[in-house]
């Protein structure tokens, strides 16, 4: 009776130490026991975060073709010779008018974009007053009169009898005053260069503008007959042709009136 009781003390310790190992066996897959004897955080079972919904990748947009710039004209090379033939036969941005070209206001300058040149090119711009002294007066053709009214047709012309002829305009006894030269710098662009506008004709003064390279023109290289057009469409200013090599456009402008000069 008293083995019985003597065994079940000396297992009870032994039991109680298998227990506590155990607990501290379950403890380890659970989480540890604090110091200070209070359980510790529960470990929490790590998830795999969900994965992102797809997003549609970003259509790509197709942007316009740029228009490929066009190749400018390297002048930088050029001889003087070279220069007056590239910019007489330069064409303009319009299709009209030569891209250099004088007229009743000054010198304009509107190249067509891919005949442009590199760079700025210098020329200068002279004008001229025209001193008339004298009017020719002009022949006079029968059939002016009729070729102007609608539906009449003109007078037929007697046989053996010389045709008569009637020149444009009125040919005039003149001389030429130079006024100024001044150099021009032209860039793409410009259109009316500013500061080229001849002086404004007078009773028995026209004007002459004349742009051109290198020297200023002189007297002899201007032109010996001028007809002065009658029309008031641009002030009646109408090209005439200059003889120096060099000179690139012309434009005369009438006086305001020729009458007792």
């Amino acid at each position: 009776m008293g083995w019985s009781t003597r065994s079940r003390r000396g297992v009870g310790p032994v039991l109680a130490g298998a227990v506590l190992a155990l607990a501290g066996c379950s403890g380890a897959g659970s989480g540890g026991t604090s110091a200070d004897g209070t359980g510790g955080p529960a470990a929490t079972t790590a998830q795999s975060s969900p994965s992102p919904s797809p997003t549609a990748a970003p259509t790509p947009t197709t942007s316009p073709t740029p228009r490929p710039v066009a190749d400018c004209t390297d002048t930088s090379a050029f001889t003087q010779q070279q220069l007056h033939d590239y910019l007489v036969k330069l064409p303009s941005k319009t299709g009209t008018l030569n891209g250099l070209h004088t007229s009743y206001d000054g010198v304009h300058f509107d190249p067509a974009f891919d005949h442009r040149a590199c760079k700025a090119l210098y020329v200068n711009v002279t004008h001229f007053w025209v001193l008339v002294s004298g009017t020719a007066p002009a022949t006079f053709n029968p059939n002016d009169w009729r070729s102007g009214i609608p539906g009449l047709s003109p007078r037929p012309r007697i046989p053996g009898l010389p045709t008569s002829t009637r020149t444009p305009g009125q040919q005039a006894e003149y001389t030429y005053e130079a006024i100024s030269t001044t150099p021009l710098a032209l860039t793409l662009g410009v259109g009316l260069v500013v500061g080229t506008r001849p002086p404004e004709p007078e009773h028995c003064k026209g004007t002459l503008t004349v742009v051109h390279l290198g020297d200023a023109i002189t007297d002899q290289e201007l032109p010996e007959t001028l007809r002065f057009e009658p029309t008031t469409i641009d002030h009646g200013a109408s090209t005439v042709t200059v003889k120096a090599d060099r000179a690139l456009h012309a434009t005369l402008v009438p006086p305001s009136s020729t009458t007792g000069c």
